[in-house]
């Protein structure tokens, strides 16, 4: 299958899934009145309300939030080259969580920044801790594969387990319902005023990327072989390492902590369209996109309205392929 084909295929699929969830919720809705929401929009009519207000930009949020954990996990994959990395991972989803929760148990005041804070402070979460595993995983100057996800798992689990000291410290049962739902991932929270942050981020790392392609196949080949190259390694893990952390941050606080969307679609997009190609990072931006469409389709339809956390969802799906990646022992690019 060529790529422009497999592109084509993958645009048509999320339209597909993009009608099917503006369809699905309390109340289920027709293409007529579906369309007719958006062509003659009623502000008093709730059907339009909800079609418009809320299933989209639910749908919208969780495409651009899939389509950053993989392209995310696409360059944490590049920058250390291995198959087993990812955000969530490494640590730096549990570094954007324990920000994003601090402001929300009210640990930091809420300044000037206002509804701006859980997005700044996820992001200098997960920078700071993303940062602290790249800093571990280097040995006489060289960094190195297995001790980087060693210290990532070390690190994101003292992540993990400061949030749950915090969520245990929370007097306020409000908060913490509210803080428990959304460490599971959840787009329930989703509207138009939350999306430009996550999108933009977004945008400008793939236009970035785009740019830095070429250095990313080289660095899947191995550092040696990329520094051989002529590839400024240090230079392109420092701009992989503040993009993932910028991109992770605004996803997570946006969505929650949602694991194995990065682990799987680097995978399934080399599969489909091979190791190296000036297009795979545009590509597995778009199956992660749909990847999540799908799973927030199917949790709304296994519980609805609200739908399941999407954490546990993709975890059903994450688990098996990471034991796959362990037992074919195929988690490198070195050949």
């Amino acid at each position: 299958m060529s790529r422009a084909v497999s592109f084509i295929i993958a645009l048509l699929l999320i339209l597909v899934v993009l009608v099917l969830g503006l369809q699905v919720g309390s109340f289920e809705s027709d293409l007529g009145t579906i369309a007719n929401a958006f062509l003659h929009y009623d502000a008093a009519n709730t059907t339009h309300f909800a079609i418009v207000h809320l299933r989209l930009p639910r749908l919208l949020l969780a495409l651009v939030v899939g389509a950053s954990l993989a392209l995310s996990g696409y360059l944490m994959q590049a920058m250390v080259n291995n198959g087993l990395a990812d955000p969530y991972l490494l640590g730096t989803a549990s570094g954007a969580s324990l920000g994003a929760i601090i402001v929300f148990f009210g640990f930091v005041p809420v300044t000037v920044l206002g509804l701006y804070m859980p997005p700044v402070f996820a992001l200098l979460g997960a920078f700071a801790v993303t940062l602290v595993v790249v800093a571990l995983g280097y040995r006489k100057r060289q960094l190195i594969p297995s001790q980087l996800l060693l210290a990532g798992i070390a690190i994101s689990s003292l992540g993990t387990a400061m949030v749950g000291l915090l969520t245990f410290l929370s007097d306020s049962e409000s908060k913490l319902r509210t803080v428990i739902f959304w460490s599971m991932g959840s787009f329930e929270r989703a509207s138009w005023g939350m999306l430009p942050y996550p999108a933009t981020a977004l945008l400008l790392a793939l236009l970035l990327f785009v740019y830095y392609q070429k250095q990313l196949n080289i660095l899947l080949l191995g550092e040696e072989r990329a520094q051989a190259l002529g590839v400024p390694v240090a230079q392109t893990r420092w701009v992989i390492l503040a993009t993932v952390s910028v991109v992770t941050g605004f996803a997570v606080a946006t969505s929650g902590p949602i694991g194995f969307v990065g682990l799987i679609i680097p995978h399934v997009t080399r599969g489909l369209m091979g190791t190296t190609g000036q297009a795979n990072l545009l590509f597995c931006a778009f199956v992660g996109g749909l990847f999540m469409l799908l799973c927030d389709l199917l949790s709304r339809l296994i519980y609805p309205p609200a739908g399941l956390p999407i954490g546990i969802i993709t975890s059903f799906f994450g688990v098996p392929f990471f034991v796959y990646l362990l037992i074919r022992k195929n988690y490198a690019f070195k050949g």
